[in-house]
């Protein structure tokens, strides 16, 4: 049977293109449901800072009058502007495993972007990369991280036959947290604190987190700027983050050292594994989500490392080890055995060899894929 494409106008189409990998992914049973408010507010020019220096499209595929795929393009004008790389992006990619629901989904998206002047198309990426990046391609039997895409194991090749072909890879490692610190991590860590004249802070409270959070963020203005897909956060995209970090986010696994002049020159932020939380929340927060994710979180044995960070002139001098044995005490504490390192970019071979000096395995890898128009 054909298939129809129509472009997401009505609040009832809406309704259909957010709920649609709920329907897709029902009997899949590693996919993690995102929170559905969350979900309109990405669409939504009042909720969402980037929509205002950006074009947006969503179109969904039907056949037989039922929604079998959907999809979003995105061109972000301030990513243009700073990389010089006319290029439109796609996300929220959902399809049934047929080709011709992916190649009307893709097609559209390519045209959109010619009718508006780019020269490729690459993806999944969002706005920016603070959301979700890379089909999963390696690791599908392992649990996801929370804002990583859980994609079936099929829909890299449905987008490989469209003529796309490898963007950048990022990888995630597996580090089991030692139930000792190693000496030589030790020693280390005391010559660090000793020599470079620099402090650790580590935080008890939610009041301590909310306050220190937007210097995190503006600090990645500083040390992000050369990473693949980086705009510099502005200071409303740097408060709803805070906001949204600071419920999640347990104070103890955020590690921040400042010199002598207190200031930001190294930081690692981390969660307790939420995804099982969200996934018996089914995507709703009302009544009782809330409350179901945080007590999930509580059992987890997982520590997800979220972001992180080291100044230029203060890299190789051993601050991460410095906030990674801080970080393991921490987790083990709280009941952590491993932490999951999440994305990091295959091209960024100094994180790479920190993560195996730390005896961390790649056990996941996702693909950012690009097409020339």
């Amino acid at each position: 049977m054909s298939v129809e494409i129509i472009e997401v106008k009505s609040k009832k189409q809406l309704k259909e293109f957010i709920m649609l990998p709920f329907e897709m992914h029902k009997d899949h049973e590693l996919w993690v449901p995102p929170l559905i408010r969350f979900e309109k507010h990405y669409v939504d020019p009042k909720k969402n800072p980037h929509l205002k220096y950006s074009d947006t499209v969503c179109y969904l595929v039907y056949r037989d009058n039922k929604p079998v795929g959907r999809i979003m393009g995105i061109i972000n004008h301030r990513l243009i502007d700073k990389w010089k790389d006319p290029h439109a992006r796609f996300c929220n990619f959902e399809s049934i495993n047929d080709q011709e629901v992916a190649h009307v989904l893709l097609s559209s998206i390519e045209k959109w972007a010619l009718e508006h002047g780019m020269k490729r198309v690459v993806g999944p990426l969002g706005f920016s990369n603070q959301d979700p990046q890379g089909f999963i391609i390696e690791g599908f039997s392992e649990r996801p991280s929370i804002g990583t895409i859980c994609n079936f194991e099929y829909i890299p090749k449905l987008v490989e036959n469209e003529g796309y072909e490898k963007e950048v890879d990022y990888v995630t490692y597996k580090i089991m947290l030692p139930r000792e610190i190693p000496e030589l991590y030790q020693k280390i860590a005391d010559r660090v604190k000793k020599r470079m004249n620099v402090k650790l802070l580590e935080f008890k409270s939610k009041r301590e987190l909310k306050k220190i959070l937007p210097d995190v963020l503006r600090f990645m203005n500083e040390t992000y700027v050369d990473i693949y897909g980086f705009i510099p956060l502005t200071e409303e995209v740097i408060q709803k983050a805070t906001n949204n970090y600071k419920e999640i986010v347990d104070p103890e696994f955020l590690k921040v050292i400042v010199n002598e002049k207190n200031e930001i020159v190294s930081f690692i932020l981390g969660i307790k594994d939420i995804t099982e939380g969200f996934k018996k929340a089914k995507g709703r927060l009302i009544p009782f989500g809330y409350f179901i994710i945080k007590a999930t979180q509580k059992k987890s044995n997982r520590l997800d490392l979220l972001l992180g960070a080291i100044k230029k002139e203060y890299r190789g001098k051993g601050l991460d080890t410095l906030m990674m044995i801080a970080m393991t005490r921490s987790a083990h504490k709280l009941g952590m055995e491993y932490a999951d390192s999440h994305h990091e970019l295959e091209t960024n071979t100094r994180v790479q060899a920190e993560m195996k000096r730390l005896g961390g395995v790649i056990y996941k890898r996702h693909r950012v894929y690009r097409k020339f128009l």
